[in-house]
C-alpha cells in the first residue's frame, strides 16, 4: 500500500483529501505546517506528498527543496490556486512531479497521483534495465561478448556461471535490452529467495516455475541459483529448454549459478547438465586482476561524478594499491559501492588515502601509520558491525539524504526507515 502525506495549513482541506484517498486504498497522513511535515517525513517512508504552495510560515518551494535533499525518492505534487498556475509550473521545473489546481476534483486528483506513481515506477524499471554490461579490455571479455551476441542472434538459452557480484544478472539485462524479445516481459525466479523457503510442500517450486514461464511468454525468464533446484524442477526445466517452439510465445531462459562448471555435473540431472553446458559463459572474478580493477574503478568514478554531481578527477595511488590487494568477495558490485562511498567522502578532486579507514573494515597497520586522518572522518569504526552504527555512518556520508544512504547500505529506503525507528537513530 502506497503511503501519502498531505501538507496544507487548512485542516479542513487535509481531512477532505485524506477521506478521498483512504477510499482509494492509500495509507494517508496529514500535516498542517511545514515543520510538522518534516518531522513526519523523518519518521515515515512516504511515496508521495501533496503540498500546498502557499503557507504562512514557509512556501512549498522551500519544502520541495528540503525533500529533494532529504529523500529524493519521494514524489511531490503541488497544490495551488488558479491564479498561481505559473508558480506551479515553476515548481515542476524545480523538481515537483506535477501540480493540481484548487478547488480540487477527486477524479483529477486520483489520476494525477496514479500517473505520478506509475511514471516513477516505470522510470526506476527503465533505469534498472538500462544499466550497461561493461566491456573491459582483454580476451576473456571479448570471448564473453562474442558468446552473448550469438545468444542474442539465435534467441538461444544460456547458463551464466560466476561468483557473487560478477554481473550474472547484468548479463540477462544485456540480452533483454538488445535481443528480439526486448518488448516482451522479463520474469525472475530466485531459487535462494526467502519467499520460497516458507513452503516446502511437494510441487511448490514446480508450480512457481510454470507460473513464471507462462508470464514470461514472448520474453525472458531469468532463473537464479540453479544449484538450489530439485529433481522435479530440473525435469520441467529440461522440457522448457528442449521442447519449446520458437513462436510468439517462446521464452528465452537465462540461468545463473555460483557453482563451478565441474561441480554442476554432480548437482544436476545428466540431461540437464548436458543441455546447459553446451551454451554457457563463466564470468571472471576481480581478485588480483589489477587491469580490470583499474578499469572498473575509473568507470564507476565517472558514473559517481555524474550521479553525485562531483568533479573528482583521479584516485590516489595509495587507494588503488589497497584496491589491488583487497579480496573483492562481492566483486564488481562491491567495487561500485566502494567507489560511490569514496566519492561521497571526497570534497576535493582526488580520492585520497585519508579516507581508507572508512572504506575498509580491516586495514593494515602500515596503512594506518601512513595516513593522516581527515577531521571529517567518521568516528565509531570499532562498532561498525552493529547496524545502528552502519546506518549512522551511511547517513553522515550521504549528508542526511536517505535515498543515498539506503544505496550505500544496499537496502531499500523503506527498510532504512524501519531500522531508523527500530534503533532510534537520530536524523537531522
Amino acid at each position: 500500500m502506497k503511503r501519502l502525506l498531505i501538507l496544507d495549513d487548512n485542516l479542513t482541506i487535509c481531512l477532505m483529501l485524506r477521506s478521498w484517498l483512504v477510499k482509494q486504498d492509500y495509507n494517508v497522513d496529514i500535516a498542517t505546517s511545514v515543520e510538522e511535515a518534516k518531522q513526519k517525513v523523518k519518521n515515515e517512508a512516504y511515496d508521495l506528498i501533496l503540498s500546498d504552495i502557499r503557507m504562512p510560515e514557509a512556501d512549498g518551494f522551500s519544502f520541495l527543496s528540503w525533500i529533494q535533499k532529504f529523500d529524493s525518492d519521494i514524489l511531490v505534487i503541488m497544490m495551488t490556486s488558479y491564479a498561481d498556475i505559473e508558480t506551479a509550473v515553476e515548481s515542476m521545473k524545480a523538481g515537483a512531479a506535477d501540480y493540481i489546481a484548487k478547488p480540487i476534483e477527486a477524479e483529477n486528483l486520483y489520476k494525477k497521483i496514479a500517473d505520478a506513481l506509475k511514471n516513477h515506477e516505470n522510470q526506476k524499471v527503465a533505469e534498472y534495465f538500462r544499466k550497461p554490461l561493461i566491456k573491459p579490455r582483454g580476451d576473456v571479455y571479448m570471448n564473453i561478448f562474442h558468446k552473448l551476441n550469438e545468444v542474442i542472434h539465435n534467441d538461444s538459452h544460456l547458463l551464466v556461471i560466476g561468483d557473487h557480484g560478477t554481473g550474472k544478472t547484468s548479463v540477462a539485462h544485456y540480452i533483454y535490452g538488445r535481443g528480439g524479445v526486448d518488448a516482451g516481459p522479463f520474469e525472475t525466479i530466485d531459487m535462494e529467495s526467502q519467499t520460497l523457503n516458507w513452503n516446502n510442500e511437494r510441487g511448490a517450486y514446480e508450480q512457481l516455475f510454470l507460473e513464471a514461464l507462462e508470464k514470461a511468454k514472448g520474453g525472458i525468464l531469468l532463473i537464479k541459483n540453479l544449484q538450489k533446484t530439485d529433481i522435479n524442477l530440473q525435469t520441467l526445466l529440461i522440457k522448457a529448454l528442449s521442447a519449446q517452439k520458437k513462436d510468439d510465445g517462446f521464452v528465452q531462459i537465462i540461468i545463473t549459478t555460483g557453482e563451478k562448471k565441474e561441480q554442476l555435473s554432480s548437482i544436476l540431472l545428466p540431461k540437464l547438465a548436458d543441455l546447459l553446458l553446451k551454451s554457457y559463459i563463466e564470468l571472471p572474478t576481480l581478485q588480483g586482476n589489477k587491469e580490470i580493477i583499474l578499469f572498473y574503478a575509473q568507470h564507476f568514478l565517472e558514473m559517481a561524478n555524474k550521479e553525485l554531481d562531483k568533479k573528482i578527477k583521479k584516485i590516489d595511488t595509495k587507494v588503488l594499491e589497497e584496491f589491488y590487494k583487497h579480496p573483492w568477495n562481492g566483486n564488481i558490485q562491491e567495487l561500485k559501492n566502494m567507489i560511490f562511498k569514496a566519492c561521497l567522502l571526497t570534497e576535493g578532486n582526488t580520492v585520497s588515502g585519508a579516507i581508507l579507514p572508512v572504506l575498509f573494515k580491516n586495514f593494515s597497520k602500515e596503512m594506518v601509520e601512513s595516513i593522516q586522518p581527515q577531521k571529517q572522518t567518521i568516528e565509531g569504526l570499532k562498532k561498525e558491525n552493529y547496524e545502528k552504527e552502519k546506518i549512522t555512518e551511511a547517513l553522515e556520508i550521504a549528508k542526511g539524504n536517505k535515498t543515498v544512504a539506503a544505496s550505500i547500505l544496499n537496502i531499500d529506503r523503506k527498510t532504512l526507515y524501519n531500522k531508523i525507528k527500530l534503533y532510534n537513530v537520530e536524523v537531522n
